[in-house]
């Protein structure tokens, strides 16, 4: 809660980045943030990685656009590869950075790293709501007046968001 207020309080300061700049956060692992198997809880993977966005919408005056234009928005989608633990009180960056859009989707990559090696990569969609109803990236930007092209989506962004249709029509077949 701290969090959201401290954001709310410093929305309105002038952007330090740019939209498409990775934006890092140092971490340490507490107490309280582990698990039986004394390594990072998987559910404060997701709290870092929501306190490493807001502060990237922070950072790039995304967030006060978003509020002023009455804009939301939310996590549709996240795929996490868990590739080495990180134990209590281990130190580590979260670098986030918007990775681009589509007609319906912001896609975002957080990566883990400590002592430069990769803990954990994450990819996010998320969608923007207005009114109570999902509207495009495109419109968000036009409403925001950021104006913004969205650059090519990597590969990597391809190939999951054809898992993820290959998911849905499984889940429409049911």
């Amino acid at each position: 809660m701290l969090e959201l207020i401290s954001a709310a309080r410093r929305r309105k300061r002038p952007p330090t980045h740019q939209l498409f700049d990775v934006v890092t956060l140092e971490f340490r692992v507490g107490l309280l943030d582990i698990d039986l198997n004394m390594h990072l809880n998987n559910a404060k993977y997701l709290k870092f990685m929501d306190r490493s966005r807001l502060e990237h919408a922070v950072v790039t005056g995304l967030l006060n656009r978003m509020v002023d234009a009455r804009c939301n928005a939310v996590v549709a989608n996240t795929e996490i590869a868990y590739i080495r633990e990180l134990r209590p009180y281990q130190q580590f960056q979260l670098h986030t950075r918007i990775l681009g859009w589509d007609d319906k989707y912001v896609y975002y990559d957080q990566r883990f790293e400590s002592l430069r090696k990769l803990h954990t990569h994450a990819l996010l969609r998320v969608a923007n709501v207005y009114g109570g109803k999902s509207v495009s990236p495109q419109t968000v930007q036009e409403m925001t007046g950021m104006n913004l092209q969205s650059p090519a989506l990597p590969e990597y962004v391809e190939q999951w968001k054809r898992l993820l249709q290959s998911k849905k029509r499984l889940t429409e077949a049911d």
